[in-house]
């Protein structure tokens, strides 16, 4: 179980930080996979830290952010077809390429007025400076994941 760090830390970057990274380090071994609801506990518990939000707000911001991300997700889902057409380049014909070019940019376009929406709501539940440290703590937080992912590619490799 992954327990939401103590906030009487003065600083992020302090005792409560290594809390959760221990956390999730502990309940991670090299058979399991990252799945979603891992991944998406940690990331909670990183940019809950990290933005260090009053409770009253941080239930409205979590609403909103987990609504942009299901939504995201779901974009994702009907779409992921079609990015895993391409893997001949003499299988398609070029108006068949320029569909899936179409298709791509719709998908692109449908991710940008999610973020948009997205930042309408924080608008109204956060502060502009904690808006703009959202959007560089996320990421933060994909490259640390990456890391994370490599490491253990590696460690399977070994």
């Amino acid at each position: 179980m992954i327990r939401r760090p103590p906030r009487s830390t003065p600083k992020p970057s302090s005792a409560a930080s290594d809390v959760y990274k221990r956390q999730f380090q502990a309940s991670y071994s090299q058979n399991e996979r990252f799945s979603r609801e891992k991944v998406n506990a940690y990331k909670k518990l990183f940019l809950s830290d990290k933005l260090n939000l009053n409770p009253n707000i941080e239930i409205d911001f979590w609403k909103a952010y987990k609504s942009y991300e299901d939504s995201l997700y779901q974009l994702w889902d009907n779409n992921k077809n079609n990015f895993r057409k391409v893997a001949d380049e003499t299988a398609f014909s070029d108006s068949e390429y320029a569909q899936l070019i179409n298709d791509y940019m719709d998908y692109e376009k449908k991710k940008i007025e999610l973020r948009g929406q997205l930042i309408s709501e924080l608008k109204e539940v956060l502060s502009p400076r904690k808006t703009y440290e959202l959007f560089i703590l996320e990421e933060s937080f994909r490259r640390e994941m990456m890391k994370k992912l490599r490491e253990s590619r590696q460690l399977t490799k070994n």
